[in-house]
C-alpha cells in the first residue's frame, strides 16, 4: 500500500507536496469523501435529537486537553532538536551522537509515564462528569441508549492516549511520513466501522467505534515499524535506570508544558465549547447543526494545516543549527501555501452547502449559510495565528501564553452570553470580532516583538 501511494506522490510533488504531505493530503481527502458519507448516515439513521448528543460526545471528548496538558507539543518540538543529530536505521533504530540518543529516550519513557497517569485520571473523571452533564440536560422521553456509548467512549480516549508519545516523539524525530501513512489508514477503517456501527443501528456506539478502530492501526504501525523503540522504553520503563544525560522534566520540559497546557485548554474553549452550550440551552438539535457545521469547517482548517504540520520538525532542526535564514524562507513558503488551500477549500465548502441547502434535505442539518461563510472567514484566520504560533513554539518557547488565555476568556464569556441570548448566530459573530479585534492583531504584535528578542541574543 505504501509504494501505491508513493508512486501517486511522486506524480504530484508540485506545490510542495512530499511524502508526508502527500499522505496527509490523502488522508483529508479520505476524510473530504468520508465525511458526507458519514453524514448521509447520521441524517438518515439519526434523529436530529441523536444527532446533537453525537456531536456533543465529540465536543466534550476533547476535554482531555486538561489531562495530556499540551504534551504532545512539548515532546515533538524537544524531540525535533535530539534529532537534528540522530537517524533512523533500517530496523527502527535510534542511531547517532549518544548523548542526543539517551535524551531522546528518557524523553519518550518520562512521557509514557506522565501519559499512564493521565489516562486512568481522564477515564476516573471524564466518565461521572459526562453522566451528570447528560442527565441535567436530557431531553425527556429519549429512545436510546446514551450512557453506555459515553463510558466506552471515554475508556477509548483513555487508552488511545497511551499511544500518542509515541506519535509525538517520531513526528518530532522528522518521519512525518511514517505518522501521516498511519493516520491516514488509522482513518479509513475507523470510518468503515463506524458506517458499519451505524448502519446496523448502533446508534451513538459509532463515537467509540471511531477510537477502536485508531487504536487498532496505531498498535499495529507501532509494532511493526518502530518496534525496537517499543522495546527499549519498555526494558528502560521496567528498569528506572538513569541516564546520564537524562532530560530534567521539571527542568525542561515543565517550564515549556504548562505555558502549552493554558494555551490548549485556552484552544478548547475557543473552539469546543459552542456544542455543550447551545444542547444545554437550546436543545440537541441545534447542537447537532452546530456540531455538523464545525466538523466540515474544521475539516477544511486540517488539510491547509498539512503545510505547516508537516514542516514543523524542519523548524526546530534549522533552529537547532541556528540557520535562521532558512528558517524564515521556509516558514514563508509554507504559510502561503496554507493559505492559499485554505482560501480555495473554504470556497469550495461554501459552494457545495449551498448545493445541499438548495437540493437536498440534508442542508437542514447544517447552520445557515451566512454562519457557515462565517466561520470559514474564522478559519483562515487561524490559519496565519497557527502558522505564528508554530514559528514562535519551534524555538521552545511559548510567548502566546497570556494572549491565549486572553483569547480564550474573551470567548468564552462572548460564547456563553451571545449563545444564550442569540444561539448559534451570536456565537459565530462573536468569534469573528474577537478574531478581527484581538486574536490576529495580538498574534502579530507577539511575533514581531519575539523576533526582535530573538536576532538581539
Amino acid at each position: 500500500m505504501i509504494r501505491y501511494f508513493d508512486n501517486i506522490i511522486v506524480n504530484i510533488k508540485r506545490f510542495g507536496v512530499n511524502r508526508a504531505i502527500g499522505y496527509g493530503v490523502f488522508s483529508r481527502i479520505w476524510s473530504v469523501f468520508a465525511g458526507p458519507l458519514t453524514i448521509i448516515l447520521i441524517a438518515y439513521r439519526f434523529s436530529k435529537t441523536e444527532q446533537g448528543y453525537y456531536y456533543t460526545y465529540s465536543s466534550l471528548l476533547t476535554l482531555q486537553v486538561f489531562f495530556e496538558l499540551g504534551l504532545t507539543t512539548v515532546l515533538s518540538q524537544f524531540a525535533a532538536h535530539e534529532f537534528a543529530f540522530l537517524k533512523w536505521d533500517s530496523n527502527g533504530q535510534v542511531t547517532g551522537k549518544e548523548e542526543h540518543r539517551e535524551r531522546f529516550i528518557d524523553l519518550l519513557v518520562k512521557a509514557v509515564k506522565w501519559y499512564v497517569v493521565s489516562a486512568i485520571i481522564l477515564i476516573t473523571v471524564l466518565v461521572p462528569v459526562g453522566l451528570y452533564f447528560f442527565s441535567q440536560s436530557a431531553v425527556k422521553g429519549v429512545e436510546f441508549s446514551w450512557e453506555i456509548p459515553w463510558i466506552l467512549a471515554v475508556i477509548g480516549v483513555g487508552c488511545n492516549l497511551l499511544l500518542i508519545p509515541f506519535y509525538a516523539v517520531i513526528t518530532g524525530s522528522g518521519d512525518v511520513a511514517g505518522i501521516n501513512f498511519m493516520m491516514m489508514v488509522g482513518g479509513i477503517v475507523s470510518s468503515f466501522i463506524c458506517w458499519f456501527v451505524i448502519a446496523l443501528g448502533g446508534g451513538l456506539y459509532a463515537i467509540p467505534a471511531i477510537t477502536l478502530g485508531s487504536i487498532i492501526v496505531g498498535i499495529i504501525y507501532l509494532y511493526k515499524s518502530k518496534r525496537a523503540l517499543l522495546k527499549i522504553v519498555y526494558l528502560q520503563a521496567l528498569t528506572s535506570a538513569r541516564s546520564l544525560n537524562a532530560i530534567s522534566w521539571w527542568g525542561e520540559i515543565w517550564p515549556m508544558q504548562w505555558k502549552i497546557a493554558l494555551s490548549w485548554i485556552s484552544g478548547y474553549f475557543i473552539f469546543q465549547l459552542y456544542t455543550p452550550i447551545l444542547f444545554k440551552y437550546h436543545g440537541p438539535i441545534v447542537a447537532g447543526q452546530m456540531g455538523m457545521t464545525l466538523s466540515v469547517v474544521n475539516s477544511v482548517q486540517a488539510v491547509a494545516l498539512i503545510w505547516l504540520n508537516t514542516k514543523s520538525p524542519e523548524f526546530g532542526k534549522l533552529i537547532a543549527k541556528k540557520e535562521f535564514r532558512g528558517l524564515n524562507q521556509l516558514f514563508n513558503q509554507v504559510m502561503k501555501q496554507s493559505l492559499i488551500v485554505c482560501f480555495f477549500l473554504s470556497l469550495g465548502l461554501l459552494v457545495f452547502i449551498v448545493f445541499l441547502k438548495s437540493y437536498t434535505s440534508i442542508g437542514g442539518r447544517f447552520l445557515s449559510v451566512t454562519q457557515i461563510a462565517l466561520f470559514l472567514i474564522i478559519t483562515c484566520g487561524n490559519i496565519i495565528v497557527y502558522g505564528w504560533a508554530t514559528y514562535m513554539r519551534a524555538h521552545k518557547e511559548e510567548p502566546l501564553l497570556w494572549y491565549s488565555v486572553i483569547g480564550a476568556v474573551l470567548t468564552a464569556c462572548s460564547a456563553y452570553f451571545l449563545g444564550v441570548l442569540y444561539s448559534s448566530m451570536g456565537m459565530v459573530s462573536g468569534r469573528l470580532v474577537i478574531s478581527i479585534v484581538w486574536g490576529i492583531p495580538s498574534t502579530y504584535y507577539c511575533l514581531t516583538t519575539f523576533k526582535k528578542k530573538l536576532y538581539m541574543k
